[in-house]
């Protein structure tokens, strides 16, 4: 019978290949990473030139207590790993050192079970072995950019509470186990953290039969300032996924859910990181990054929180802010003429106007600065809110007298005058054709007593605004500023030709 050969084969070369687009450093994390799901409390990671020029050694040591637990894991492609059944820990295949010994011409590994050395022929087993921790070496062709690289990719790792991530770079010679030299050794800068919060998130979890499986499950999150020259990046338990260009740094620490090349996550899964980052950040959100496409990416989910949409609103609208109304054009241009920001239709989507509208956090101009309709007009007028003529104070009355003169002398008109007592109405006063309705609400009886000459000339102040109302409706039009004028040219000079007239009224 003939020898039964193995159902795959694994190219090494080809592999290499495989990787060189994801860069050399890709592949250092991957050693990292393994360290860091034991139970280390130190990481060095030691770069040095090799005999042979154009050649690095690298080394990465750990002080793991119990090392490798199966060393045929360092060569056994897709072995079975206990990492798969905890979603705390980041590695899923046993892929770690594989991808390292593929673009080593040499390298070994030596851990508490034993040792196995790797070269262009195969592998041996050896006989040494470490008291605690796991010790790999290898070497590789780098080029000196590359080295660059590998250790701007380290510094950008986030490192655990209790864990030192020692980095060197070696001109000489560096024999794993020594101790790392102060001057070869690159200053380490850890991360600054912001915050850090709970939510239930999508990730990756082994059945019984050891299958991957989606879930769902509560994970904390940790969000990073970046450093300087740094890029917003989405992270797995402190190892870079994916450059996101956000504002912050995230954090996951949970498995997730990765694309095969494990260099990317699905839209859905970042924009529900995205939306938790900014309802737990709101109140950090820098004006600047308001605007960001992230921030409006989260603005669209139905899980933003109204604290969030408000923070967001504040720095693109400010605070006095108004949804354009095509139900009360009139109210929008009134909101306009008090110093309101109008949010048009077209500044925002239609899933973030669902979020905006959900929470309340800007109201449509007809409901904030509702256009003043003669108060019988109103839908929500109550006509028991009128004062009856009767009831009116000597202040009304005189008010009211002046009113009618007034509006005879400039406009020509005869002009009724009613009063009401509405606090929930917005206006102190409205017109409409001849109709002139005091809020005496929002006026307070006091204001009917005033000077009408003298004084801040708040009557006539008043009263010159509303009848500008006789000509257009529109705060904004050129009519209406136009009325404003002429009607101030007629009291001025019926001011000069009647003086009498206002002593009437004073």
């Amino acid at each position: 019978m003939p020898t039964m050969k193995p159902a795959f084969e694994v190219d090494k070369k080809g592999l290499a290949k495989l990787l060189a687009r994801r860069g050399k450093h890709f592949a250092v994390l991957e050693l990292i990473q393994n360290a860091l799901d034991e139970d280390v409390r130190e990481v060095k990671v030691v770069l040095s030139p090799a005999s042979k020029r154009g050649k690095w050694q690298l080394v990465v040591e750990d002080d793991s207590p119990t090392g490798f637990a199966d060393l045929s894991h360092a060569y056994t492609l897709f072995a079975e790993s206990s990492k798969k059944t905890d979603p705390e820990k980041r590695g899923r295949f046993n892929l770690g050192e594989k991808l390292v010994i593929a673009l080593c011409d040499h390298a070994t590994i030596v851990t508490t079970t034993g040792g196995v050395e790797f070269t262009d022929n195969g592998r041996r087993s050896l006989r040494r072995k470490t008291e605690a921790g796991s010790v790999f070496c290898g070497t590789m062709r780098m080029t000196l950019d590359e080295v660059d690289e590998t250790i701007a990719a380290i510094e950008s790792v986030i490192v655990p509470d209790g864990i030192k991530l020692t980095v060197a770079r070696y001109r000489g010679t560096y024999n794993p186990g020594d101790p790392v030299d102060g001057e070869e050794a690159v200053q380490f800068d850890y991360h600054t953290k912001l915050s850090m919060f709970e939510e239930t998130l999508p990730t990756e979890r082994a059945d019984e039969e050891g299958y991957l499986r989606a879930t769902k499950r509560k994970t904390e999150v940790e969000v990073f300032e970046p450093r300087e020259g740094e890029v917003g990046t989405l992270y797995e338990m402190g190892i870079p996924v994916v450059e996101t260009g956000d504002t912050w740094h995230v954090n996951v620490l949970q498995k997730i859910p990765l694309n095969t090349d494990r260099d990317n996550v699905t839209p859905s899964y970042l924009k529900k990181v995205r939306t938790f980052v900014l309802n737990a950040m709101a109140d950090e959100l820098p004006k600047e990054a308001a605007t960001a496409a992230w921030v409006s990416e989260a603005l669209s989910s139905k899980d933003v929180e109204s604290e969030a949409v408000g923070a967001v609103l504040d720095h693109r609208y400010g605070k006095k802010r108004v949804i354009a109304d095509p139900s009360d054009p009139e109210g929008t241009k009134l909101a306009v003429s008090q110093g309101y920001t109008v949010i048009q239709a077209g500044s925002l989507n239609r899933d973030q106007w669902s979020q905006v509208r959900r929470t309340g956090r800007a109201l449509p101009a007809g409901r904030v600065t509702p256009s003043p309709k003669p108060y019988s007009d109103s839908p929500d007028a109550e006509p028991e809110k009128v004062i009856p003529e009767e009831k009116w104070t000597d202040g009304m009355r005189r008010v009211a007298g002046l009113s009618r003169a007034l509006g005879k002398k400039l406009m020509g008109a005869h002009v009724s005058v009613r009063f009401v007592a509405d606090v929930r109405q917005p206006w102190a006063a409205n017109y409409g054709p001849g109709r002139l309705c005091f809020n005496k609400g929002r006026l307070g009886t006091a204001w009917f007593n005033q000077d009408i000459v003298g004084g801040s000339g708040g009557v006539l102040r008043l009263l010159i605004h509303e009848f500008g109302h006789h000509y257009s409706m529109d705060h904004l039009s050129s009519e209406y500023h136009d009325a404003l004028c002429k009607l101030g040219v007629k009291l001025t000079q019926l001011a000069l030709d009647e003086p009498e007239f206002f002593e009437e009224w004073t």
